[in-house]
């Protein structure tokens, strides 16, 4: 729980450290026909996001919840983008980041290992903010590849 605490933190020391790139820097794809950092980190944002609006209460409640097309899901993100500045991408990633992490901070140690469902996929907290700290990771080899 601490170590995953601590890598959601440092995620908000990186976004922050972000404001060194330029907009030319954020708008240029990493890889040819690749995302940009503007819309990685877009695409990170909202599925934090959705977290807190779509999955945080009902993970608490055991509640069985349906998966997600990921594909649209992470297009529509990258389409999003291009609605802000990549100061605005950066505060909005921030922000989000930061809501996930004071409502953890105030849950019981116990409820971190309660099983919930997402599809047929069972999870515990423990395991699906694993997996945020592992696409953290992902993504920010990609968006670092360009600074």
């Amino acid at each position: 729980m601490n170590e995953i605490l601590g890598n959601l933190r440092k995620y908000l020391e990186w976004a922050e450290s972000l404001h060194s790139m330029t907009e030319q820097q954020a708008d240029t794809p990493y890889q040819e026909g690749k995302w940009t950092p503007k819309e990685i980190l877009m695409h990170m944002a909202e599925w934090d996001r959705f977290t807190l609006e779509h999955r945080l209460h009902r993970l608490k409640e055991s509640e069985k919840l349906e998966d997600v097309e990921w594909g649209p899901f992470n297009e529509q993100a990258a389409k999003l983008s291009k609605q802000y500045s990549f100061d605005e991408v950066i505060a909005l990633a921030k922000q989000y980041r930061q809501q996930i992490i004071e409502w953890l901070e105030g849950l019981d140690e116990a409820e971190w290992t309660k099983p919930f469902n997402i599809g047929e996929h069972v999870l515990t907290l423990e395991d699906y903010f694993s997996d945020f700290v592992w696409h953290d990771s992902h993504h920010k080899e990609q968006i670092e590849s360009i600074r």
